[in-house]
């Protein structure tokens, strides 16, 4: 059942003056929630902190950890099972972009119901649209997320279940709404995201955790499109499908077979990884 909270008070509405609606300043996290318990809270609050950080927010480790105390309260408080979005913002200010050191951060708790999904292998396409550089920001989860909403509505129109995107230089960094792996000669691969896309928590556990558990490492890399159309296997990893495999690529199309002996057990080692970094 869907629940907002503003400032700890339930709320559907933010004023007109906020710095996250006029001018996107501010970060977000996405979880998953089960009866009122959060996955891996420790790794999401670690990367809005970072977030706030580098936007400047004022002691960004106590806001994080305060905004992530009170959700929890929240959330145990009505018990929810589902999708948990939190977003900071700067709060309310005057018109320019220079924020003003009298803004008051604002925090927006929405819940919402876990969306319906099936186990097929994805169709994807490439999105025309190209994420852009920005080493600042690289890696984080920022309002601001033009190229995907671009890259979605794009993989919408033509019917895809998801859409990669590319940078400017042609490398494969994403997909519009989840992180990338390939498997290769044995190995694995994901993008190198030291310029742009996010890192995600699923991806940081794979690569930390589940896939050393299986005998596999994970190296980061740049990736072309040719890199990632040749791959044995191709899976998208984030907080809400956990690990996916992509069953074609424009007319690429990839061994079912193949994937599905992979995805059963990475699937379960990610699993696992996450019931251990989530409180019960």
């Amino acid at each position: 059942m869907p629940h907002t909270w503003v400032d700890g008070a339930a709320a559907d509405v933010v004023p007109a003056d906020d710095r996250g609606l006029n001018y996107a300043d501010g970060a977000f996290e996405t979880l998953y929630c089960d009866a009122g318990m959060l996955a891996c809270p420790d790794l999401h609050e670690a990367r809005l902190a970072s977030a706030l950080e580098r936007l400047g927010f004022h002691d960004p480790q106590t806001l994080a950890r305060q905004s992530f105390d009170e959700m929890k309260q929240l959330l145990t408080e009505v018990a929810h099972t589902g999708v948990v979005r939190c977003t900071i913002t700067r709060g309310s200010g005057p018109r320019g972009y220079a924020p003003s050191a009298m803004t008051i951060p604002r925090r927006i708790i929405a819940v919402q119901d876990f969306p319906v999904s099936d186990d097929r292998p994805l169709h994807c396409g490439v999105a025309q649209v190209r994420w852009a550089d920005q080493l600042q920001l690289a890696g984080l989860k920022l309002l601001a997320r033009t190229e995907q909403v671009l890259a979605a509505g794009e993989a919408r129109r033509q019917g895809w279940d998801d859409a990669l995107m590319q940078d400017h230089r042609g490398h494969v960094i994403s997909s519009s709404r989840a992180n990338l792996l390939i498997f290769q000669n044995g190995h694995f691969l994901t993008p190198n995201l030291d310029t742009c896309g996010i890192a995600g928590t699923r991806r940081q556990l794979l690569i930390d955790h589940a896939l050393p558990r299986l005998g596999y490492g994970c190296a980061t890399q740049d990736l072309t499109l040719d890199d990632v159309l040749n791959a044995d296997v191709v899976l998208l990893t984030n907080t809400l499908i956990g690990v996916a495999g992509v069953g074609s690529i424009a007319d690429q199309v990839f061994d079912p077979d193949v994937a599905a002996q992979l995805l059963t057990p990475v699937r379960a080692a990610l699993s696992e990884c996450v019931s251990e970094r989530s409180p019960s």
